[in-house]
């Protein structure tokens, strides 16, 4: 009688223990389950120019980059991180051809900075990957702007207008530009991105702001390939999956500690997360599939009918102008005419 009650105790314990642990399983299969990139192109000669390179998903396509001769210039928050990921860089690959600069996506300026140096100093600019994000608690960037949005789409916004004459005139096309995206945005707010400041709301949501910002880098990449494919520059949005990276490290609270459990537990390593925008980066034959979301390697479709070119054309408009009232100029040719 004893044993058959203690059997009936072990089962109960058991079998929930054995249920969770197969779920946990199916569910890391599923989330990490990758789409290798196969194609073992090599890139000497040419010159990619990464941000947010210093960490996570950006310095490990650095390394992969470079391991394949490109010239890989890679744009660092602080100057202490530029250092130690110059280092890194070149311990890791064996490459010199490996240039790591200051810039602060919170400071238009310092945006507007690195690409003149960038402009004067470099020879040819054969892609931009726009990879650097943020995932924070409400605050503004020197330029008032909500900091995620403003990291994450605006920034890079200005950086890609800056620099599009030095891809244009690149003596190989098409260049192209990767906006690093999530999944999240498809639930993104159109409605938020008319308001890049992110004053005047009574609540604030970490993560509906993040994803507005990842929809803002879907559109701009909508209306980069409508205005630029003509110029020889494609575009595309990546989804690089689940990755487990720094993005988390700022949440704080139950969300932020099993956002950052499920992070080391479930979630892609930044050399899984990388496959897809070394796809975009080195596939021949994509460029008709530009302004395109990509993940896991294929186009993804995404229909969702007030996302549309007059959508895309009023938030590049809008960004426009705001950046423009803020004394910040969209062209390095603007200056060279004032001097």
């Amino acid at each position: 009688m004893l044993e058959g009650t203690l059997s009936v105790y072990a089962f109960s314990l058991i079998f929930p223990l054995a249920l969770a642990g197969g779920l946990l399983f199916l569910i890391r299969y599923y989330i990490k389950k990758t789409e290798w990139c196969e194609n073992d192109e090599r890139l000497d000669g040419k010159t990619i120019l990464l941000t947010g390179g210093s960490s996570g998903l950006g310095r490990a396509l650095s390394v992969e980059l470079a391991k394949r001769g490109a010239r890989v210039v890679v744009a660092c928050r602080t100057k202490a991180r530029r250092d130690s990921t110059a280092f890194f860089l070149r311990s890791k690959t064996g490459s010199f051809n490996v240039r790591v600069l200051f810039m602060d996506l919170t400071s238009l300026d310092s945006v507007w900075e690195f690409a003149r140096e960038f402009n004067t100093s470099e020879e040819r600019l054969d892609a931009i990957i726009n990879n650097a994000a943020i995932l924070c608690d409400r605050d503004w960037t020197a330029d008032g702007f909500d900091t995620m949005l403003g990291v994450n789409y605006v920034g890079h916004f200005l950086l890609t207008l800056l620099l599009h004459d030095k891809m244009r005139k690149c003596p190989d096309s098409p260049t192209r530009i990767l906006n690093v995206v999530c999944g999240g945005f498809r639930r993104g707010n159109l409605k938020d991105l008319k308001n890049l400041d992110g004053k005047g709301e009574t609540q604030y949501s970490i993560k509906q702001h993040y994803r507005n910002s990842k929809l803002a880098q879907f559109l701009f990449t909508k209306e980069l390939s409508r205005r630029y494919r003509e110029m020889g520059i494609v575009s595309f949005a990546v989804d690089p999956g689940l990755v487990s990276t720094g993005l988390y490290r700022k949440l704080t609270g139950v969300f932020g500690q099993i956002n950052q459990a499920c992070a080391k537990v479930l979630y892609r390593t930044p050399e899984e997360g990388v496959q897809t925008l070394l796809y975009c980066l080195l596939s021949k034959g994509i460029e008709t599939e530009s302004g395109k979301l990509f993940r896991d390697c294929k186009a993804q479709t995404v229909h969702v009918p007030e996302w549309d070119e007059q959508a895309a054309k009023a938030l590049w408009e809008n960004t426009s102008n705001l950046i423009q009232l803020k004394g910040i100029k969209l062209s390095l040719e603007e200056e060279e005419e004032e001097e």
